[in-house]
């Protein structure tokens, strides 16, 4: 022992690697240790320490590569030295070396020495002398799982005996990896199945369908930390084909900031043309996806999409989870959307009950009264050829509150709800055009409009009818016009009429302008009169699209 066998000393190899003269027993240990790791760092854990010892060995490292992403995305490490150990071991988790790019090219087939190893070569500080490294690529035979990379001080590269020792290690521990890589894919589905349980809470009582898959799409994207998430409406025959499309309508969609402005997970880049290509996507939610993901919500016309701006961002564990989600939005949706239809026809039943209510008691007494009325004329006039004024005003303000509530009668049993708000809008001008002696206009851009909430769109509505009803009834107008405008946020509906005009000290008093201004301030708006200037009214009723959530001061 201690002098020189074929140019070495006794169990020592020209680096200073201890031979391994059991090499079964070094295997056994291996084993055991990879078999009591249940995932893939605690494997990475047992193996180094070991490995090091067996071959006199102090420094190891390994990446764990994900072939559906392209990336290398975990890092074990043994005994590094300070240069490559400071900052997290920020040297190793960023940029590439020689070794990936061999990997990645499948040109890394065996172990092998790597004499030029740019992150040895640019660590600044204590490199402990490291010069060159071998790697090992961790594969089986059907899958690419990492590299393991092993270092002795000095400059003399591996020779061949401890190479082929390391690629039996190296084909051990792929066996070992892909097995912890299965379990842990298995546990990380079940958490995450776990966790889309529990955030649930935040969305599902949600009554409003709407309201609904926004704070859905939120939640997970809040969970998950996915880049965008999005719920769109596909056109018909696209749906079933699943295809992507650059037009369809987004009815919600949440995001996170962009990888650009946060530090990036470790990727791989290798050289223009020799990695795959991008995959085929087109972006919806995001202004330049490279990578997106949609699964159809059940018993909807609906799908949920994730997109990013990373390439090859999503595997099949996201396209399980991003179903699993569709089917639990589909079940919440299809609950609220059943609760709002089923409070439409409440309302709607309690309006044609109050409207049968008035038809039947105020409209036939009005009506009886005015006939009486009328008997109590012409009986006047058989006496006298001169009927006092009084009575001849009471019989035209029973006629004009006779018509005036047929007019509310029909308006009380108008389905609202089933229409878009310009198809009501045009459908009251339509019938204020029958009219003799008045000429109705309407303006209204909706080649790209937002149908308001159903809350907003019927208090608009009743707003728009009580306008259009004093300046035909009270202002004596020739001419009305109504026009709209909308912003993303806010709609805007004016009726300007060329009548007599509202007298300042009227607004706010009479119960009809009392009570559109009390129907705006309950929907998040506001109702402003003003004279227009032909000396008739304006009248400029401003509501937001979606109606305020509740807490924001509205009351």
């Amino acid at each position: 022992m201690g002098g020189e066998v074929n140019g070495k000393a006794d169990g020592i190899n020209p680096r200073g690697i201890h031979d391994v003269d059991n090499q079964i027993a070094v295997f056994r240990d291996i084993a055991e240790a990879l078999n009591r790791a249940n995932d893939i760092s605690s494997a990475m854990d047992a193996l180094l320490p070991r490995l090091g010892e067996a071959l006199g060995l102090r420094t190891a490292w390994a990446f764990r590569f994900n072939e559906q992403k392209r990336s290398f995305v975990e890092v074990g490490a043994s005994g590094l030295p300070p240069a490559l150990d400071e900052c997290g071991q920020r040297r190793l988790r960023t940029g590439w070396c020689e070794c990936q790019s061999q990997f990645v090219e499948r040109k890394l087939d065996e172990a092998v020495n790597i004499v030029r190893c740019s992150r040895l070569k640019s660590a600044v500080g204590d490199t402990g002398n490291l010069h060159f490294h071998a790697s090992i690529p961790l594969r089986t035979k059907s899958k690419s799982l990492g590299i393991l990379n092993l270092a002795a001080p000095g400059t003399t590269v591996f020779d061949a005996e401890t190479l082929a020792f390391l690629a039996t290690v190296g084909r051990q521990v792929a066996v070992a990896m892909e097995r912890a890589q299965v379990l842990q894919a298995d546990r990380d589905h079940a958490d995450r199945l776990q966790r889309l349980a529990k955030i649930a809470t935040d969305w599902v009582g949600d009554a409003r369908p709407d309201r609904l898959l926004q704070h859905a799409v939120e939640s997970y994207v809040r969970e998950y930390g996915y880049r965008a998430c999005g719920v769109i409406e596909q056109p018909q025959g696209q749906r079933a084909a699943g295809s992507d499309l650059a037009e369809v309508n987004i009815l919600a969609v949440a995001e996170t900031k962009s990888a650009a402005d946060e530090e990036r997970p470790y990727v791989y880049t290798a050289p223009s043309g020799e990695v795959r290509p991008l995959e085929e996507c087109c972006s919806i939610l995001l202004s330049e996806a490279k990578s997106a993901l949609t699964a159809n919500i059940p018993m909807t016309s609906l799908a949920l999409r994730v997109e990013s701006d990373l390439p090859h961002a999503f595997d099949s564990q996201d396209e399980l989870l991003l179903q699993a989600f569709a089917w639990q939005v589909a079940t919440s949706y299809v609950h609220a959307s059943g609760r709002q239809q089923a409070l439409r026809n409440a309302q709607l039943q309690e309006r044609q009950r109050i409207a049968a209510d008035l038809h039947d008691s105020v409209s036939q007494r009005l009506f009886s009264a005015q006939l009486l009325l009328r008997t109590a004329v012409a009986q006047l006039r058989e006496l006298t050829d001169n009927v006092p004024s009084t009575i001849l005003r009471v019989e035209e303000l029973l006629r004009d509150s006779q018509q005036e509530m047929r007019d509310f009668v029909r308006a009380l049993r108008r389905d609202d709800s089933q229409s878009s708000l310009y198809e009501a809008l045009r459908d009251r001008v339509r019938t204020l055009r029958m009219q003799q002696g008045i000429q109705v206009s309407l303006a209204v851009d909706d080649s790209n409009h937002l149908e308001p909430d159903p809350p907003i769109r019927l208090a608009l509505l009743a707003i728009l009818d009580e306008a259009l009803h004093n300046a035909l009834k009270h202002a004596d107008a020739k001419s009305i016009t109504v026009r709209c405008d909308q912003t993303t946020a806010t709609l805007v509906v004016r009726v300007e009429d060329d009548g007599v005009g509202l007298p300042d000290a009227a607004i706010g008093k009479g119960f009809g302008t009392r009570t559109m201004v009390e129907r705006a301030r309950a929907i998040g708006g506001a109702v402003a009169f003003r004279r227009s200037p032909t000396g008739g009214t304006v009248v400029e009723v401003q509501v937001p699209i979606h109606a305020p959530e509740k807490g924001d001061g509205q009351t």
